[in-house]
């Protein structure tokens, strides 16, 4: 198991680089740039970038411990359902926070005249959405198994 979780692994290390980055220095450089055209909803847009950052964070690590369960062949018990709630959780974070940011992306796409950003953010608000939706399913599958284990375990 250990080498098919190898990818996923990696893949997690980069979207960890990628946030990384963009806290350090795209976000920063968004807010410096356009502080003239947002005339006060720089705030709210640094605080909801950042949150969706962190938030992504948390959702990485989950996703760490959850293939590491999956390593160790624990993938069926209760740290994993915790594990996946907490994804699902984040990722419907995500979404609301995007969603709640639309507006300020509206306002910045009318300024800079760039219509691409505000796709780009309808997007990833559709993306984290459907994360969440994954996760919750995964969430009642996992739940349904770990059930139906014990249930099997009783009757042995």
């Amino acid at each position: 198991m250990k080498k098919q979780t190898l990818l996923l692994k990696v893949a997690l290390i980069v979207i960890s680089l990628m946030m990384i980055l963009a806290a350090v220095i795209v976000v920063p450089t968004i807010l410096r740039n356009t502080h003239a055209d947002l005339d006060g909803l720089v705030w709210p847009l640094g605080i909801g970038l950042y949150a969706m950052i962190a938030l992504v964070f948390l959702a990485v690590f989950q996703s760490w411990q959850l293939l590491t369960l999956i390593d160790q062949r624990k993938v069926f018990t209760t740290p994993s359902v915790t594990a996946l709630t907490w994804i699902k959780r984040a990722a419907y974070s995500v979404t609301v926070i995007f969603a709640a940011l639309l507006p300020i992306f509206y306002v910045w796409v009318q300024a800079e005249d760039a219509p691409g950003l505000l796709l780009l953010a309808s997007i990833l608000t559709g993306i984290a959405f459907v994360i969440g939706l994954f996760a919750n399913i995964l969430t009642q599958l996992l739940t349904s198994a770990i059930q139906l284990k014990k249930e099997n375990e009783l009757t042995i």
